[in-house]
């Protein structure tokens, strides 16, 4: 079994940084076009590997209509009964360029902007009100946790970003390292018995111009999901 901590494409070390590095978690049924045997994708993407790869296509065209599907059946990985049974994100199509294409939840405030090489965004309301103002949307600051390949040390924790994937011999996978200066980085903890590092990696995120141009005019235009019938009621 591949390991999920690793990149699914160049099987390297994968530490997740919005905007470059994502996972794609198992139960979202996406097949795996990079494994040889049939299989569900289920790991982390280094962005860099997806946009070099000759199946990004591939990926673009499955990842998409999972997030637009509700509960759909799919074809089991060998083509036995029943079927299995893939839970998507319900979201709607509502643009579509030569870079990327957008998709908008109908239940909640949020976006998830698709580059046609593979690489994929979130975005919350926030992130819609700030490009409308001129500048680049940012991942929350989030917690991640992620298991290292080695011991690295208590003096992890000292490290920068660039720092952490020069030690682990993935920089080139990632944004030059003048680039990643714009990622607040902060480590949370390190646990040395399972080597668990947990982070914080609030990141730019680089959306395509044409998305960008899109929302900034959607914004002008959109009504934030309200709840208050739901709790009225």
């Amino acid at each position: 079994m591949p390991d999920i901590n690793e990149c699914q494409i160049c099987g390297t070390t994968a530490p997740p940084v919005p905007g470059q590095c994502e996972e794609v978690t198992g139960y979202r049924l996406i097949r795996n076009p990079w494994s040889r045997e049939p299989s569900f994708l289920d790991g982390n993407l280094h962005f860099s590997c997806l946009e070099e790869s000759d199946e990004s296509a591939e990926f673009f065209d499955e990842f998409t209509r999972m997030l637009q599907a509700g509960h759909e059946e799919i074809e089991s990985l060998d083509g036995s009964l029943p079927p299995l049974t893939r839970m998507g994100l319900g979201m709607t199509q509502i643009f579509a360029g030569s870079e990327c294409c957008i998709f908008q939840s109908g239940v909640s405030d949020r976006w998830m902007v698709v580059k046609r090489t593979g690489p994929w965004f979130h975005l919350r309301h926030a992130d819609l009100l700030a490009i409308a103002s001129g500048t680049s949307p940012k991942s929350p600051a989030a917690v991640i946790p992620y298991r290292l390949p080695i011991d690295p040390g208590s003096e992890v924790g000292e490290w920068s970003l660039p720092e952490l994937l020069a030690a682990l011999g993935v920089e080139d996978r990632y944004a030059a390292t003048a680039n990643l200066e714009g990622v607040e980085y902060e480590v949370v903890d390190y646990y040395p018995p399972k080597h668990l590092l947990e982070y914080v990696a609030a990141a730019p995120l680089p959306i395509p111009d044409e998305a960008r141009a899109f929302l900034a005019s959607h914004a002008e235009t959109y009504t934030p999901v309200s709840f208050e019938d739901e709790q009225d009621s």
